[in-house]
């Protein structure tokens, strides 16, 4: 049998640690890859999160304005009835004091029907 010389051992060892380097960097490719795919889903999740916050922002925002919208157009409302609304305590008051349904149609400009109505209702009270 003929004996293998150092310079062939010297070959098989390289050639064996060669092979080892080679499996080490397919597996680190496979890897590579894999965490690659995995990441690309999750940056798509990501993605995905992104566009439906960005929906419900602009949703929100809307919805928002018609809120306020709503409520200026209340404030409006409200500051269009306070003239009525102090008519009406004033001509309470002046019932409370023993005005007749003429004497506020008179002096606020009451409807005959509202101010005969506050004068009953007065006098109920009283009664």
């Amino acid at each position: 049998m003929n004996s293998l010389s150092l310079v062939h051992w010297l070959l098989i060892g390289n050639m064996a640690m060669l092979a080892g380097v080679a499996f080490f960097i397919v597996a680190l490719r496979r890897q590579q890859s894999s965490d690659a795919r995995r990441l690309e889903d999750r940056i798509e999740v990501l993605e995905q999160n992104n566009d439906a916050m960005s929906k419900s922002a602009i949703g929100l925002g809307r919805r928002i304005k018609q809120v306020e919208a709503r409520a200026a157009n209340t404030e409006r409302q409200v500051g269009k009835s306070a003239p009525d609304d102090a008519r009406y305590e004033q001509a309470s008051r002046l019932v409370g004091m023993g005005a007749s349904a003429d004497d506020l149609i008179d002096s606020l400009g009451v409807a005959r029907a509202e101010a005969e109505l506050l004068v009953s209702m007065r006098r109920q009270a009283s009664a």
